[in-house]
């Protein structure tokens, strides 16, 4: 049995996330999946009662995105992230910052085009105990409908990467049996 306190050990320790950052990432990863599945049910919802409060709750969950966003870049901003393994291709690392840097694109762009696309249709953001936000456009119902158009293009684009990242990650784990998995969740043990 060998010694966890070996220096052979300590070499091969997992190099994770700060917390923060992993806290906040399965924290969007949550509330991505809510807010998609709150869409998705409000396509069938009967009511109209039903469908307004399916669709505020997916507005504030993608403000709440909008924010863990730039929570995390100002985090990533201030705390480097673990440092890629030294067996990933340059061309890995090009691939996985591309990714992650369109889905903070999107992350940040989709809560933008939702406001935008709510005041378009002539309503306000409304915050639980904060109130109305102020209006970012007046009432266009031809813009809205292109803006509605744009979001869900984008909230697909958003949902594919969002799949790509999660099978990107998988076969690191599975098939390179290496801990880029386990740097992002603390419950993952390590395939070294």
């Amino acid at each position: 049995m060998s010694d966890p306190t070996s220096p052979a050990a300590s070499a091969r320790a997992i190099a994770r996330h700060p917390n923060a950052i992993v806290a906040a990432h399965w924290l969007t990863v949550l509330a991505i999946l809510l807010a998609f599945s709150l869409v998705l049910l409000r396509e069938v919802a009967d009511g109209d009662f039903l469908r307004a409060g399916l669709l505020n709750v997916h507005r504030m969950l993608g403000l709440l995105i909008g924010l863990l966003a730039i929570g995390r870049l100002l985090f990533r901003w201030r705390q480097p992230m673990a440092k890629p393994m030294a067996t990933t291709s340059r061309a890995q690392r090009w691939a996985a910052a591309a990714v992650h840097g369109l889905l903070y694109v999107l992350l940040l762009t989709l809560p933008v085009l939702g406001m935008l696309l709510t005041n378009a249709r002539g309503h306000l953001v409304t915050l639980p105990m904060l109130g109305s936000l102020p209006p970012l456009v007046a009432q266009d119902l031809d813009w809205a409908d292109s803006l509605e158009e744009w979001h869900g293009t984008l909230a697909w684009l958003l949902a594919g990467l969002v799949a790509l990242h999660a099978a990107a990650a998988l076969w690191h784990h599975w098939a390179r049996r290496n801990d880029v998995l386990a740097a992002m969740a603390p419950w993952v043990r390590s395939r070294t």
